[in-house]
């Protein structure tokens, strides 16, 4: 079977315990299994979580055999029925995880059920009468149903509650440390017993309370939800109910494969199973002994996480200082290799954000530029492959592949009962594409490769908004030395660009040629015609000056209507033929009748040998006034005409 296992978090114990269940029967069975997935849980902003879950419109599901959607994960009611709608909307098989949803079958843990145990567990034999609750996000299903079994059993059994005794956290450590603190602040004196939705606040909890002097169990009892992997090796050791997240994802692929013996609709409840711990004041049960294989996961974590601490510095660094866009995918690969993947691709969309022409510098420096995509063009191209964590000889991992296949040509649809994982690479909700992490989901677990995307998608947006700011500075460069109307250079640029020419003349006394060049009439084009063609006017004349350089001169756009010509080397002679030809080119337009106007111009030229580079100011009003010798001499022609 082709599989598609939508999870919107793999942040926690429980959640790396359900795709360890997965991978199992994945390849018990020999399936292919594609697991849609983020981190949405480690930011609030919204344009990140949009990025994050483009991931979920990546898959079409129709292409699917079956799915397994694990709807508790997703936070956002919004989309969350979003996923419900498409998922039904598919016709494909589809097991819903820990939240009921009528048009699928459902595996679920009783929520209410597991703290209901905890809170009378703390009450029938601890004696426990007053309560605090710490629950997860206030939108979370699992948090509400949980609340409902603590408040359930404090109902029943006429104790009081008080509003305020309830912190909501977000089921992460930090959080039930900032609960403790709460609640030793809240000035209504310390409760008999905490109940906590997860082990992981609770944990956090704890140890706030220990730093404070506050002991656990003797001054305050304490419950968490989910057994995992630190509460079997803490101390006190957690009293915590396990949801069997393992055993349901076991069962989500069997029942994906036996679906005709169920129906929509069917709930699958797994039971609950109370694990007594010291924080609680029981003896821990022989059955929560600590085991060898927990150990040596933690054991094993703990130098896969100082490993990932180094790699992360490093890669950082070295990203962050690859200012070539191929560079970059160069340095992900290495990365991809040190990782010692099985198979590990980088999928960008045919669409070069990073590489593309901006006309709005400001917007293209922040999120609402044009090229702001979230969706994922039709086509897509393989930039890194990494297989048994090398890259592949001979292989050309830049291959152009269609949406829909998913997988990149080179890694062949994947393998069967090979379990892969695809996670967004995007910067806030600008989406660059994906990767695809294949059979290795101890790097998932270890947050390499989570962790190795975040990287990558931090560096390509650098990557992208330095070539913004590079285009940015060579347009200022553009606007500081050329004249924005013609393109030729503006008096700035006209210093800047001849100086070079100007000293080595004055080096080597060679004479240097000014050519000053005045429009006639283009008042009466702008009054009569109106500015726009006025503008082309001006525009014409520079072109004009541009065509008939030969020699390397200079040209810029002096004033409004004034133009100047710069040549090193010139005879008197060869200034006369420039002005010749130029005077040519605008009889040439007048006599084509493009405009219902003529170009007229009045030139004139100076030449001769510079002392020093600052003479040639002087030279250019020289130039200046020979140019207006040749207009008088020709107002007074035509004057003379008239009459």
């Amino acid at each position: 079977m082709k599989i598609a296992v939508l999870i919107c978090s793999l942040v926690f114990d429980s959640q790396k315990a359900f795709m360890k269940g997965i991978e199992r029967r994945v390849r018990d069975w020999g399936d292919t299994c594609s697991v849609f997935c983020c981190h949405v849980n480690v930011s609030g902003n919204d344009s990140y979580v949009r990025g994050e879950y483009s991931v979920f419109e990546l898959p079409d599901l129709s292409r699917f055999d079956g799915i397994v959607f694990v709807r508790n994960t997703f936070q956002d009611p919004d989309f969350n029925e979003i996923m419900v709608k498409r998922i039904a909307d598919s016709g494909v098989p589809c097991v819903c995880v820990d939240s009921y949803s009528p048009e699928f079958v459902n595996i679920l843990s009783n929520e209410a059920g597991i703290v209901e145990e905890n809170t009378r567990h703390l009450m029938n034999v601890h004696g426990c009468k007053k309560f605090f609750f710490l629950g997860g996000m206030l939108e979370s299903r699992d948090t509400q149903e949980r609340f409902k079994g603590f408040k359930k059993v404090i109902d029943e059994n006429g104790l009081y509650f008080n509003d305020a005794w309830r912190y909501n956290g977000n089921y992460e450590y930090a959080s039930g440390v900032d609960a403790a603190q709460y609640f030793l602040n809240l000035g209504d004196g310390l409760p008999d017993a905490v109940v906590c939705s997860n082990d992981e606040m609770a944990i956090g909890l704890i140890t706030e309370f220990k730093r404070r002097g506050i002991k656990v169990p003797k001054d305050i009892r304490v419950t968490g939800v989910d057994f995992d992997s630190v509460s079997r090796i803490y101390s006190p050791r957690l009293t915590t109910c396990k949801r069997q997240q393992y055993q349901k994802a076991v069962n989500s692929i069997n029942v994906l494969h036996e679906y005709s013996d169920h129906t929509k609709g069917e709930a699958i409840t797994l039971p609950i199973v109370l694990f007594r711990g010291e924080s609680c004041g029981c003896k821990p049960d022989d059955d929560s002994k600590i085991d060898a294989n927990t150990t040596n996961i933690l054991a094993i974590d703990r130098y896969a996480q100082s490993e990932l601490t180094q790699t992360v510095k490093r890669m950082t660094a070295d990203l962050m200082g690859k200012r070539e866009y191929y560079a970059l995918l160069d340095s992900l690969k290495e990365y991809g290799c040190r990782l010692h993947a099985d198979e590990l691709y980088l999928c960008m969309n045919v669409r070069p954000d990073y590489l593309i022409n901006y006309s709005d510098y400001a917007k293209a420096l922040t999120m609402i530029d044009r090229d702001n995509q979230e969706d994922y063009s039709d086509e897509l191209i393989s930039v890194v492959s990494v297989i048994n964590g090398k890259v592949p000889e001979g292989a050309d991992d830049r291959e152009y592949f269609e949406k829909k296949d998913l997988f990149p040509p080179l890694a062949k649809g994947g393998k069967p009962g090979g379990t892969y994982y695809f996670f967004p690479i995007h910067y806030m909700n600008r989406n660059f594409g994906y990767a695809i992490l294949g059979t290795s989901g101890e790097l998932i677990r270890n947050d390499f490769f989570p962790n190795w995307c975040t990287l990558a998608s931090n560096a390509l947006e650098n990557a992208r908004k330095r070539n913004v700011m590079e285009q940015m500075i060579a347009a200022l460069d553009r606007m500081w030395i050329y004249d924005t109307l013609t393109g030729i250079y503006n008096r700035a640029g006209f210093f800047k660009m001849s100086e070079p020419i100007i000293l080595e003349a004055v080096k080597q006394k060679t004479p240097v040629c000014v050519v000053f060049m005045d429009v006639d009439g283009l008042k009466e084009v702008n009054d009569v015609h109106g500015h726009d063609e006025g503008d082309a006017l001006i525009k014409e004349v520079a072109t004009i000056l541009k065509d008939n350089k030969r020699h390397g001169e200079i040209v810029m756009r002096y004033g409004g209507d004034e133009f100047v010509l710069l040549a090193s080397g010139y005879s008197d002679e060869e200034a006369s033929v420039c002005v010749d030809r130029i005077e040519a080119a605008m009889q040439h337009f007048n006599e084509s009748g493009v405009k219902p106007y003529s170009i007229e111009a009045s030139i004139g030229y100076c030449i001769t040998t510079l002392d020093n580079p600052d003479a040639l100011n002087t030279l250019i009003e020289d130039a200046d006034h020979e140019m207006y010798k040749k207009k008088y001499v020709k107002k007074a022609m035509k004057n003379k005409t008239v009459r």
